[in-house]
């Protein structure tokens, strides 16, 4: 058996949030249906997805709502922009 997929063709990382049962959050990997975990607060799995990402440069995080998936906003981005707000209301 021979094996045609070289390292450097390796798919990207899309790792998945989503509503699972009884209220808890999973994550999970795109196109399995298994989760690699669940949890009780939405917070807590976006913090298990970015460390499941933070060493893969191509990988993706979405989070699902009502109206399909979204991309999760990168951590330092979210930080940066709660600063620009919080520096715009302080000047005002």
């Amino acid at each position: 058996m021979e094996f045609d997929r070289r390292d450097d063709q390796l798919d990207e990382l899309v790792i998945c949030i989503s509503p699972g049962i009884n209220g808890r959050w999973d994550v999970s990997e795109k196109g399995f249906e298994q989760p690699f975990a669940s949890f009780d607060d939405k917070e807590d799995a976006y913090a298990y997805a970015r460390d499941l990402t933070r060493s893969r440069k191509d990988a993706t995080v979405l989070v699902e709502d009502e109206e399909g998936f979204s991309p999760l906003p990168l951590r330092d981005d979210a930080a940066a922009a709660d600063q620009n707000r919080h520096a715009r209301n302080d000047a005002a």
